[in-house]
């Protein structure tokens, strides 16, 4: 990075809070050793730090450790995160492979939102960017995915906040047995679809699940005249190893990242 692109202010303070973090308690000696910054220049940064409330003084010992609000940091880091960032370079492959555009969706706020879409990198782009796109949970085959196979008590919490959301009109949520139809057919189906007309595109969708919990989905795109019951197997095999690539680098990445 350009050295111009620099807020030197904040890089040494981020500096300082990453050796922080190697130590439970350290002092600023130890610190001007670790990142060779001035002394004054640590106590300042220190001073501030403790005064947003992610530093602590020991007073007596003259130490200094960080706090718990420094946990606050990692709240938007989680699992999905962790999904983008093993999943891209899956989709992109998927995509170099058989050319169809997939994506990646988690659910957020009773839809699915598209986090990742390699229709850049597609040869048969149907329409432009589906990222940030939000897709409902029924009559779409990423939010079939996610409904489907997710956990009774997710499914029941999320049924009672789409029949609580004033802006929901599916007529389906006022029926409790088209609602259990419709989720045994996805299952007996083993993904979601959603088959568009000739000239339109059909979609393929299976959940990408975590110790049992569906953390997000992923999906491909094809011509509707291009989809028959072949390529439906095929696809729902790439579709199943590409879930289980996508959590075993995940997994890999995340106990990288605890030691």
């Amino acid at each position: 990075m350009p050295s111009s692109a620099v807020i030197e202010p904040i890089a040494r303070a981020l500096s300082i809070v990453s050796a922080m973090n190697q130590h439970r308690l350290t002092t600023i000696s130890d610190l001007h050793r670790v990142t060779e910054l001035p002394k004054p220049t640590i106590h300042r940064i220190l001073a501030t730090l403790m005064n947003c409330g992610y530093v602590a003084k020991d007073i007596d010992r003259s130490v200094y450790m960080l706090s718990e609000k420094v946990l606050s940091l990692s709240s938007g880091y989680g699992k999905e995160a962790w999904l983008l960032q093993a999943g891209t370079p899956i989709a992109r492959k998927i995509t170099r492979d058989v050319k169809w555009p997939v994506a990646i969706g988690i659910f957020d706020y009773n839809a699915i939102v598209v986090q990742y879409s390699t229709r850049p990198y597609s040869e048969f782009v149907l329409q432009g960017s589906t990222v940030n796109k939000h897709f409902k949970l029924f009559n779409s085959a990423m939010g079939q995915a996610f409904l489907a196979f997710c956990e009774k008590d997710q499914l029941n919490s999320i049924l009672e906040d789409l029949r609580n959301d004033e802006l929901n009109d599916e007529a389906i949520l006022k029926d409790e047995f088209a609602i259990r139809r419709y989720i045994a057919d996805v299952r007996a189906r083993g993904y979601g679809l959603r088959k568009g007309n000739r000239g339109e595109s059909t979609h393929m969708a299976l959940p990408i699940k975590s110790d049992n919990e569906v953390i997000g989905v992923i999906g491909i795109s094809i011509f509707s005249s291009c989809f028959n019951g072949t390529v439906a197997q095929e696809y729902l095999t790439l579709l199943k190893q590409s879930a289980m690539e996508i959590i075993a680098s995940m997994d890999q990445m995340m106990a990288v990242a605890e030691m």
